[in-house]
């Protein structure tokens, strides 16, 4: 079974290395999240691949780089996080977190 993905927007850090930048967390789940990140050249190299560590909370989850979509603003990063390092909601709750499960499911056709 799947772990439930959350949707949130909080700034964090993204580190490789020395480099460090800021970046917008969007999802998260306990083996993972998605980062946006406006200036993919401010942190080198951002790739599928590279290890880096998120930094949020006053916690560090690190992990690698499984897909990175560039486009015209930056880039979207998902990240598969270390087992060592799995995300807890009860250790670190971002800011705007939401369930999309909690939403119900919307009926197509609303009865009048």
């Amino acid at each position: 079974m799947n772990a439930p993905r959350y949707l949130c927007s909080e700034l964090i850090f993204i580190e490789i290395g020395q480099s460090r930048a800021v970046a917008n967390l969007e999802e998260i789940w306990t083996g993972g999240a998605v980062i946006e990140c406006e200036e993919p050249g401010t942190i080198s190299p951002l790739q599928k691949g590279v290890r880096l560590r998120l930094r949020a909370g006053g916690h560090s989850y690190w992990g690698e780089a499984v897909a990175v979509e560039p486009h015209e603003f930056g880039c979207r990063v998902e990240l598969e996080f270390s087992p060592m390092t799995p995300w807890k909601r009860e250790d670190y709750t971002p800011m705007h977190l939401l369930d999309p499960a909690a939403l119900g499911a919307a009926d197509p056709n609303p009865s009048d």
